[in-house]
């Protein structure tokens, strides 16, 4: 047998994770029930992201890499995949974009996740999975995006999402944004995660930061 009739079987469950993820997302859309004040779409992001990090870390031990291949833009995915489901749930006309520039203007900001409602940006969400690289001057470059956005948009709201506390040290215990605006889903990394004790390790449930964004648009909380 030639090598690419091999390789097509590989070709096909690559592309069949896209025809899975959107499967996925109308099944949870016609038959699951969500709810904000629960902690489910937290634990979905923390578990999907664990199966990221298995199966990296599986393929760099296979073929010797010195690092795993970067989680940032599948963490993106997960938060924008939840962020939009919830939207067409409860029937809410906003748009979930990703890397979006904000204007089209050089030097104009392009955030990870940026929620619109027709041509105005209503939210804006930067998305780590941890802050180690950058401990001491996160709070700086985010407040100086907050600034574009707002300049831009006056009314529009900035958040920030880390996935994991582990390897910094976490957001200061008196800054006031924490949990309003400043989120970290996990204490530990995903794959030190187990599901029964998943609850000990959620720190600021991403749900929180959903309910601030829809803020005003509904009075329900269940989907």
């Amino acid at each position: 047998m030639s090598l690419l009739k091999f390789e097509k079987k590989y070709w096909e469950s690559l592309n069949n994770q896209q025809k899975q993820l959107v499967s996925l997302y109308e099944e949870i859309k016609s038959n699951a029930s969500i709810s904000l004040e629960e902690k489910d779409i937290t634990k979905a992001i923390l578990f999907r992201m664990k199966a990221y990090y298995n199966t990296q870390n599986k393929i760099k031990e296979f073929l010797n890499k010195r690092y795993v291949s970067a989680a940032s833009d599948f963490f993106v995915e997960a938060i924008a995949f939840y962020l939009k489901l919830i939207f067409d749930k409860k029937g809410i006309n906003f748009e979930v974009h990703s890397e979006r520039q904000i204007i089209p203007r050089r030097g104009a900001i392009r955030p990870d996740i940026s929620v619109w409602k027709n041509d105005k940006v209503v939210a804006i969400i930067e998305c780590k999975t941890q802050l180690g690289w950058n401990r001491d001057k996160w709070e700086e470059d985010f407040k100086k995006r907050e600034s574009k956005l707002q300049d831009a948009f006056p009314n529009a709201k900035a958040f920030l999402v880390v996935m994991t506390s582990e390897n910094w040290s976490g957001f200061p215990d008196d800054n006031k944004k924490v949990g309003k605006q400043y989120f970290t889903l996990s204490s530990t990394w995903p794959t030190n995660i187990s599901e029964d004790k998943i609850d000990s390790v959620i720190m600021n449930p991403i749900e929180g930061l959903f309910k601030k964004i829809i803020s005003g648009t509904t009075a329900h909380n269940t989907v």
